[in-house]
């Protein structure tokens, strides 16, 4: 088994339960009320520049120039990629940059990025992946199920967010990331795999935290 495999059978009951909690439901359903989803698109935007930041420790710390290359290439899919459905939604449902730069981190959000960061800089290049890894592939994951649900894809409000993460240009940007972890992490130990996967599920856990954050609007 890859890495990422063994990774995965350490997460896949937390990440089954984000299938069932109300906001990811909800915006499957199309019943999701207008105003939580504001929230979360202003959370989760200040979370993704944090998150972008997560990345660009990679290059800092990289050595290989094919490394720095592939952390940068991250950096930009979210920078100019994520991020250009968040600005789409931003402007459709009126939330201005001004707005976003002065609404505060809920506690949830700082506590998470937080943890990121402090992981990153702690640890070397597969740490800085892990504290990505379950944001982006967890993603990919509800995406792709809510496109199967029938009317999620043609949403006028949450559509667009469906469409994006189920898309093949994110597909191919999370396996960018599952296929640089499986590299680096072919032959390391088992204390190290270890300490890793522990980085990998308390970033599952504060997912379903972040999820529970929006539902409940709670600053």
């Amino acid at each position: 088994m890859k890495l990422t495999e063994r990774l995965y059978e350490s997460v896949k009951d937390i990440w089954a339960g984000y299938l069932e909690q109300p906001f990811v439901k909800e915006l499957a359903e199309g019943t999701l009320d207008p105003e939580k989803f504001r929230f979360y698109m202003i959370q989760d935007y200040r979370y993704l520049l944090q998150y972008a930041k997560v990345f660009a420790l990679g290059i800092a710390k990289s050595r290989e120039e094919d490394l720095m290359r592939r952390f940068a290439c991250m950096v930009h899919d979210v920078l100019d990629g994520e991020m250009k459905v968040h600005k789409s939604y931003m402007a459709r449902l009126g939330i201005t940059e001004e707005e976003v730069a002065h609404t505060k981190t809920a506690l949830a959000n700082q506590s998470y990025t937080s943890y990121m960061l402090d992981e990153a800089n702690k640890g070397g290049s597969l740490e800085i992946l892990m504290t990505v890894l379950a944001c982006a592939w967890s993603y990919q994951v509800i995406g792709e199920h809510h496109a199967a649900v029938p009317g999620a894809l043609e949403h006028p409000l949450y559509g667009e967010w469906v469409q994006g993460y189920s898309s093949e240009e994110y597909r191919a940007s999370t396996q960018e990331i599952m296929d640089c972890v499986d590299e680096l992490g072919a032959d390391i130990t088992p204390e190290r795999e270890a300490a890793l996967t522990e980085i990998f599920v308390i970033c599952s856990r504060y997912e379903k935290i972040f999820w529970d954050m929006a539902y409940a609007m709670e600053m």
